[in-house]
């Protein structure tokens, strides 16, 4: 498995996206229902040992007390550093219901990088900053961590680097269909999401690959192995252990 490094920590090129064990499929109803009555924490400890196993070292997810134990469990059985990518990320996983309690939990269980959610830095604003923001990324950077924000906007990436906000990475969807989530409403294009992650030098998480299962897999990370920068990452969720060894068969013959 290729790696990258940020700030001095090395990621696999791949990493775990967890949408699927909170049957946050992305699609519909019925695969939402398939996807919560199929992933207790057994099943997604073996999902995420087998990911290990291939060569993916991190885990993308919102915090949550679950997954902190489930890796914590997986921590113990495996000898190389499992690499916690955490979000603030407000849902039904976890109690938590502010940014900065999260990311509170985030910094006390060292998740190496913690993430301000799109909840937070999307949000409507007046004028040419992210209030709370700096804030928030200093408090990040005194824990020794890695910081970072997930965005469905272009504008948004525009904006942090403008303002010079001292973000480490960027969590962005790309795909080759656009699609960002049912009822997104932003117009950016394809090409202008393609733009901003190469013309922006800091590496970017891109999630959304696959397009939430709507996409090939040979044709989804094709493109995605044509538009990313050497420091960018990729967040698949996975849906079945099948899934996890064909897609990381595909990766290997494009990475």
């Amino acid at each position: 498995m290729k790696k990258v490094t940020i700030c001095n920590r090395v990621f696999s090129k791949i990493i775990c996206g967890t949408n699927p064990f909170y049957g946050h499929s992305h699609f519909s109803d019925a695969r939402n229902a398939e996807y919560l009555g199929r992933f207790d924490d057994e099943t997604i400890e073996r999902m995420i040992q087998q990911c290990i196993s291939l060569g993916i070292n991190a885990v993308e997810s919102s915090a949550n007390e679950r997954i902190v134990s489930i890796l914590s469990r997986l921590r113990d059985k495996n000898p190389e550093p499992i690499h916690f990518v955490g979000s603030t990320r407000i849902d039904e996983t976890s109690d938590i219901k502010s940014h900065q309690q999260k990311l509170s939990f985030l910094i006390e269980n060292r998740a190496e990088v913690c993430v301000l959610h799109a909840q937070f830095v999307d949000r409507p604003r007046k004028g040419d900053d992210i209030r709370g923001l700096p804030q928030l990324i200093e408090k990040i950077h005194d824990a020794g961590l890695i910081a970072g924000i997930s965005t469905h906007r272009v504008e948004t990436v525009e904006l942090c680097e403008r303002q010079g906000y001292g973000i480490d990475t960027y969590l962005f969807p790309l795909n080759l269909s656009g699609f960002v989530y049912p009822g997104y409403e932003g117009t950016e294009s394809v090409q202008e999401r393609i733009n901003i992650v190469r013309n922006t030098r800091k590496p970017f998480i891109l999630f959304k690959a696959l397009g939430a299962g709507r996409i090939p897999p040979d044709e989804g990370l094709q493109f995605i192995a044509e538009n990313v920068k050497p420091n960018d990452l990729i967040s698949i969720g996975f849906g079945t252990e099948d899934e996890v060894s064909e897609t990381l068969e595909i990766v290997e013959k494009l990475f």
